[in-house]
Protein backbone atom coordinates (compact mmCIF):
# COMPACT_ATOMS: atom_id res chain seq x y z
CA UNK A 1 0.00 0.00 0.00
CA UNK A 2 1.44 3.34 -1.03
CA UNK A 3 2.06 6.09 1.49
CA UNK A 4 -0.70 8.20 -0.06
CA UNK A 5 -3.27 5.40 0.21
CA UNK A 6 -2.16 4.53 3.73
CA UNK A 7 -2.46 8.17 4.82
CA UNK A 8 -5.95 8.37 3.34
CA UNK A 9 -6.91 5.16 5.11
CA UNK A 10 -5.56 6.50 8.40
CA UNK A 11 -7.69 9.62 8.11
CA UNK A 12 -10.77 7.43 7.72
CA UNK A 13 -9.86 5.46 10.85
CA UNK A 14 -9.13 8.38 13.14
CA UNK A 15 -12.73 9.15 14.03
CA UNK A 16 -13.87 5.59 14.74
CA UNK A 17 -13.93 3.71 18.03
CA UNK A 18 -11.82 0.57 18.31
CA UNK A 19 -14.70 -1.88 17.96
CA UNK A 20 -15.93 -0.18 14.78
CA UNK A 21 -12.45 -0.33 13.23
CA UNK A 22 -12.17 -4.02 14.07
CA UNK A 23 -15.60 -4.87 12.69
CA UNK A 24 -14.93 -3.38 9.26
CA UNK A 25 -11.62 -5.15 8.58
CA UNK A 26 -11.99 -7.29 5.48
CA UNK A 27 -8.83 -8.76 3.98
CA UNK A 28 -10.80 -10.27 1.10
CA UNK A 29 -12.14 -6.93 -0.05
CA UNK A 30 -9.22 -4.68 0.88
CA UNK A 31 -7.18 -3.25 -1.94
CA UNK A 32 -3.48 -3.86 -2.10
CA UNK A 33 -0.66 -4.08 -4.61
CA UNK A 34 1.84 -6.83 -5.37
CA UNK A 35 5.35 -6.73 -6.73
CA UNK A 36 5.10 -7.51 -10.46
CA UNK A 37 7.77 -10.22 -10.21
CA UNK A 38 6.63 -11.73 -6.91
CA UNK A 39 7.05 -15.51 -7.03
CA UNK A 40 4.21 -16.01 -4.58
CA UNK A 41 1.43 -13.74 -3.44
CA UNK A 42 -0.04 -13.67 0.03
CA UNK A 43 -3.62 -14.89 -0.24
CA UNK A 44 -6.54 -13.49 1.76
CA UNK A 45 -6.38 -16.66 3.84
CA UNK A 46 -2.69 -15.98 4.60
CA UNK A 47 -3.52 -12.45 5.69
CA UNK A 48 -6.50 -13.58 7.72
CA UNK A 49 -4.33 -16.16 9.52
CA UNK A 50 -1.75 -13.47 10.33
CA UNK A 51 -4.43 -11.16 11.75
CA UNK A 52 -5.90 -13.99 13.81
CA UNK A 53 -2.54 -14.87 15.35
CA UNK A 54 -1.74 -11.24 16.23
CA UNK A 55 -5.25 -10.74 17.58
CA UNK A 56 -5.01 -13.85 19.75
CA UNK A 57 -1.80 -12.59 21.35
CA UNK A 58 -3.26 -9.12 21.88
CA UNK A 59 -6.35 -10.65 23.52
CA UNK A 60 -4.11 -12.52 25.97
CA UNK A 61 -2.69 -9.14 27.01
CA UNK A 62 -6.05 -7.46 27.51
CA UNK A 63 -7.13 -6.21 24.06
CA UNK A 64 -9.37 -4.25 23.60
CA UNK A 65 -9.04 -2.95 27.18
CA UNK A 66 -6.40 -0.33 27.75
CA UNK A 67 -3.10 -1.46 29.28
CA UNK A 68 0.09 0.41 30.08
CA UNK A 69 3.74 0.00 30.99
CA UNK A 70 5.46 -3.35 31.14
CA UNK A 71 2.49 -5.28 29.77
CA UNK A 72 2.87 -3.49 26.44
CA UNK A 73 6.54 -4.41 26.11
CA UNK A 74 5.68 -7.98 27.11
CA UNK A 75 3.14 -8.02 24.28
CA UNK A 76 5.87 -6.96 21.86
CA UNK A 77 8.14 -9.77 23.05
CA UNK A 78 5.46 -12.40 22.55
CA UNK A 79 3.96 -11.21 19.28
CA UNK A 80 7.30 -10.58 17.52
CA UNK A 81 8.17 -14.26 16.95
CA UNK A 82 4.56 -14.94 15.91
CA UNK A 83 4.73 -12.24 13.22
CA UNK A 84 8.14 -13.38 12.02
CA UNK A 85 7.12 -17.04 11.76
CA UNK A 86 3.81 -16.31 10.03
CA UNK A 87 5.16 -13.80 7.51
CA UNK A 88 7.37 -15.85 5.24
CA UNK A 89 8.97 -12.83 3.59
CA UNK A 90 12.47 -11.89 2.57
CA UNK A 91 14.36 -8.99 4.19
CA UNK A 92 14.08 -7.07 0.93
CA UNK A 93 10.28 -7.21 1.26
CA UNK A 94 10.45 -6.22 4.91
CA UNK A 95 12.59 -3.23 3.89
CA UNK A 96 9.63 -1.74 2.04
CA UNK A 97 7.45 0.72 3.92
CA UNK A 98 4.59 -0.22 1.61
CA UNK A 99 4.44 -3.70 3.16
CA UNK A 100 4.03 -2.34 6.67
CA UNK A 101 1.64 0.38 5.48
CA UNK A 102 -0.75 -2.40 4.52
CA UNK A 103 -0.26 -4.33 7.75
CA UNK A 104 -0.69 -1.24 9.93
CA UNK A 105 -3.67 0.39 8.25
CA UNK A 106 -5.56 -2.50 6.63
CA UNK A 107 -4.79 -5.73 8.50
CA UNK A 108 -4.37 -4.79 12.18
CA UNK A 109 -5.08 -1.05 12.58
CA UNK A 110 -7.15 -1.69 15.71
CA UNK A 111 -4.24 -3.48 17.39
CA UNK A 112 -1.77 -0.78 16.32
CA UNK A 113 -4.01 1.87 17.87
CA UNK A 114 -4.55 -0.24 20.99
CA UNK A 115 -0.76 -0.56 21.34
CA UNK A 116 0.32 2.99 20.47
CA UNK A 117 -2.72 5.19 20.02
CA UNK A 118 -4.67 7.43 22.35
CA UNK A 119 -8.31 8.30 21.91
CA UNK A 120 -9.02 11.97 22.60
CA UNK A 121 -12.52 12.24 24.04
CA UNK A 122 -12.64 15.99 23.43
CA UNK A 123 -12.10 15.60 19.67
CA UNK A 124 -13.48 12.10 19.22
CA UNK A 125 -10.35 11.08 17.31
CA UNK A 126 -7.32 8.89 17.72
CA UNK A 127 -3.82 10.30 17.95
CA UNK A 128 -0.71 8.27 17.30
CA UNK A 129 2.90 9.10 16.53
CA UNK A 130 3.25 8.97 12.74
CA UNK A 131 6.49 7.03 12.97
CA UNK A 132 4.55 4.10 14.43
CA UNK A 133 2.60 4.00 11.19
CA UNK A 134 4.98 5.11 8.48
CA UNK A 135 8.62 5.01 9.66
CA UNK A 136 10.45 1.81 8.74
CA UNK A 137 12.65 1.83 11.86
CA UNK A 138 9.82 2.33 14.35
CA UNK A 139 6.71 1.07 12.55
CA UNK A 140 4.45 -0.81 14.95
CA UNK A 141 4.53 -4.32 13.47
CA UNK A 142 7.53 -4.07 11.17
CA UNK A 143 9.97 -3.27 13.97
CA UNK A 144 8.95 -6.51 15.72
CA UNK A 145 9.62 -8.55 12.58
CA UNK A 146 13.05 -6.93 12.23
CA UNK A 147 13.80 -7.45 15.92
CA UNK A 148 13.55 -11.23 15.46
CA UNK A 149 15.26 -11.20 12.08
CA UNK A 150 18.30 -9.31 13.36
CA UNK A 151 18.63 -10.63 16.90
CA UNK A 152 17.02 -14.06 16.83
CA UNK A 153 14.25 -15.14 19.19
CA UNK A 154 16.42 -15.99 22.19
CA UNK A 155 18.43 -12.76 22.33
CA UNK A 156 15.38 -10.61 21.48
CA UNK A 157 13.47 -12.17 24.38
CA UNK A 158 16.20 -11.49 26.95
CA UNK A 159 17.41 -7.99 26.04
CA UNK A 160 15.71 -5.07 27.75
CA UNK A 161 13.52 -2.77 25.69
CA UNK A 162 15.94 0.17 25.98
CA UNK A 163 18.82 -2.07 24.91
CA UNK A 164 16.94 -3.29 21.83
CA UNK A 165 16.02 0.26 20.84
CA UNK A 166 19.59 1.51 21.34
CA UNK A 167 20.90 -1.30 19.16
CA UNK A 168 18.38 -1.57 16.33
CA UNK A 169 17.79 2.14 15.85
CA UNK A 170 21.46 2.49 14.89
CA UNK A 171 21.30 1.03 11.35
CA UNK A 172 25.07 0.92 10.92
CA UNK A 173 25.33 -1.43 13.90
CA UNK A 174 21.97 -3.09 14.39
CA UNK A 175 21.19 -3.47 10.71
CA UNK A 176 23.77 -6.23 10.24
CA UNK A 177 22.45 -9.43 11.80
CA UNK A 178 25.79 -11.16 12.60
CA UNK A 179 26.98 -8.03 14.42
CA UNK A 180 23.75 -7.27 16.27
CA UNK A 181 23.42 -10.89 17.40
CA UNK A 182 27.01 -10.94 18.65
CA UNK A 183 26.45 -7.74 20.61
CA UNK A 184 23.22 -9.02 22.12
CA UNK A 185 24.69 -12.41 23.01
CA UNK A 186 27.82 -11.01 24.67
CA UNK A 187 25.93 -8.23 26.39
CA UNK A 188 23.68 -10.77 28.07
CA UNK A 189 26.62 -12.96 28.96
CA UNK A 190 28.56 -10.19 30.70
CA UNK A 191 25.80 -8.19 32.38
CA UNK A 192 23.97 -11.29 33.62
CA UNK A 193 26.99 -12.42 35.60
CA UNK A 194 26.89 -9.47 38.00
CA UNK A 195 23.76 -7.44 38.79
CA UNK A 196 25.91 -4.55 40.02
CA UNK A 197 27.16 -3.92 36.47
CA UNK A 198 25.35 -0.89 34.99
CA UNK A 199 23.80 -2.51 31.91
CA UNK A 200 22.94 0.57 29.87
CA UNK A 201 26.13 2.42 30.72
CA UNK A 202 28.21 -0.51 29.50
CA UNK A 203 25.98 -0.95 26.46
CA UNK A 204 26.35 2.67 25.39
CA UNK A 205 30.10 2.56 25.97
CA UNK A 206 30.45 -0.54 23.79
CA UNK A 207 28.50 1.10 20.97
CA UNK A 208 30.70 4.20 21.11
CA UNK A 209 33.84 2.09 20.96
CA UNK A 210 32.37 0.02 18.16
CA UNK A 211 31.60 3.04 16.00
CA UNK A 212 35.14 4.33 16.45
CA UNK A 213 36.65 0.96 15.58
CA UNK A 214 34.40 0.50 12.55
CA UNK A 215 35.98 3.59 11.03
CA UNK A 216 39.18 1.58 10.51
CA UNK A 217 37.96 -2.04 10.69
CA UNK A 218 35.26 -3.66 8.60
CA UNK A 219 33.05 -6.22 10.32
CA UNK A 220 31.52 -7.11 6.96
CA UNK A 221 34.56 -9.14 5.91
CA UNK A 222 34.75 -11.02 9.21
CA UNK A 223 33.39 -14.47 9.89
CA UNK A 224 30.79 -14.92 12.62
CA UNK A 225 33.51 -16.17 14.97
CA UNK A 226 35.75 -13.21 14.23
CA UNK A 227 32.88 -10.79 14.86
CA UNK A 228 32.21 -12.41 18.23
CA UNK A 229 35.89 -12.13 19.19
CA UNK A 230 35.91 -8.50 18.05
CA UNK A 231 32.82 -7.64 20.13
CA UNK A 232 34.13 -9.62 23.11
CA UNK A 233 37.26 -7.47 23.11
CA UNK A 234 35.13 -4.32 23.11
CA UNK A 235 33.12 -5.58 26.07
CA UNK A 236 36.23 -6.33 28.06
CA UNK A 237 37.53 -2.82 27.35
CA UNK A 238 34.19 -1.25 28.32
CA UNK A 239 33.83 -3.24 31.50
CA UNK A 240 37.36 -2.33 32.54
CA UNK A 241 36.63 1.35 31.87
CA UNK A 242 33.11 1.64 33.28
CA UNK A 243 33.27 -0.75 36.22
CA UNK A 244 36.87 0.18 36.97
CA UNK A 245 35.98 3.86 37.15
CA UNK A 246 33.14 3.09 39.55
CA UNK A 247 35.41 1.09 41.82
CA UNK A 248 37.97 3.90 41.81
CA UNK A 249 35.21 6.43 42.55
CA UNK A 250 33.92 4.41 45.51
CA UNK A 251 37.43 4.04 46.89
CA UNK A 252 38.05 7.79 46.58
CA UNK A 253 34.78 8.54 48.36
CA UNK A 254 35.67 6.16 51.17
CA UNK A 255 39.11 7.80 51.62
CA UNK A 256 37.58 11.29 51.65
Amino acid sequence: MSMADASFRWESLRGQPLHAIASEIDVHGASGEYYPLARRRATPDDLSALRTKILNVASEFGYPSSIRGRRLTEFDRVVGPVVHQQMAIMPVDASSNDVWNYINTILVPDIVLWRYGRFEVSTGKWTISVDRLFDLTRTAIGRLWWRIQLLGEEVAAELGEDEVVQLLERPRIGGYAPLSRAIGKLHLRYVSEDESIPRMEVFRDVNKRLLRRMAVQSVYVMTAGQIEEFVDELYQESLAAVVGERVSSRMSSAID
